[in-house]
């Protein structure tokens, strides 16, 4: 009976996903509900930017404003934990979302999801402030969460800045499987259109 249960749940977890790739281009994570963007620098795609870097105010300002196939609601990631405690500051932070994704389904199921204008080296956006003048954010690269200035291109005399590893960007996420959002209003539309049609 033990051999049966461990092979039905061997199937289980081989066919689990924890990123599911929904089309429209969005990627859900399943264990934390949450809807990534499948371009990982749409602010340069879309012409926010031209290389996509933005300050983190431009950042958050930007995600208030963004509209993705007629679904509002985007935000940059959290550096908090799932409970709200924290964040987590140096290497190993996985309770973050975006240290959840790097060290969670990418670690657990690489190449099961692909991304477009992925970047290895890029530093993204957390939406948690540190300070007046700091914001938390993610080192891809160094698989580091820490924070750094909110203009982290600005500088001053006598200010001495650490070099960045790599682009600042900014990734959207949002709240719950976005997918069913665009069918539902796709569904709605189409029997909007039927009930005039029949209604002529």
């Amino acid at each position: 009976m033990l051999d049966i249960l461990r092979l039905i749940l061997s199937r289980v977890l081989f066919f689990y996903r924890p990123l599911i790739d929904r089309g429209f281009g969005l990627i859900y994570d399943v264990e934390r509900d949450i809807t990534w963007l499948k371009d990982a620098n749409y602010a340069r795609t879309v012409g926010r930017s031209p290389d996509g870097q933005l300050t983190w105010n431009a950042a958050m300002s930007w995600m208030t404003s963004l509209s993705y196939r007629g679904i509002r609601g985007w935000r940059l990631p959290t550096a908090l934990n799932p409970d709200g405690s924290g964040p987590c500051v140096g290497y190993g932070c996985d309770r973050g979302e975006l240290g959840h994704l790097v060290f969670g389904p990418w670690t657990t199921h690489p190449n099961s999801v692909t991304y477009l204008n992925a970047n290895p080296y890029a530093i993204y956006w957390t939406s948690t402030e540190a300070s007046d003048g700091l914001a938390y954010a993610f080192d891809f690269f160094n698989t580091r969460q820490g924070t750094l200035p909110k203009d982290p291109f600005a500088t001053s005399p006598g200010d001495v800045r650490v070099p960045l590893s790599g682009p600042v960007l900014s990734w959207p996420v949002h709240n719950g499987d976005v997918a069913f959002m665009i069918l539902e209003r796709a569904f709605k539309f189409v029997v909007s259109a039927l009930v005039r049609l029949i209604g002529r």
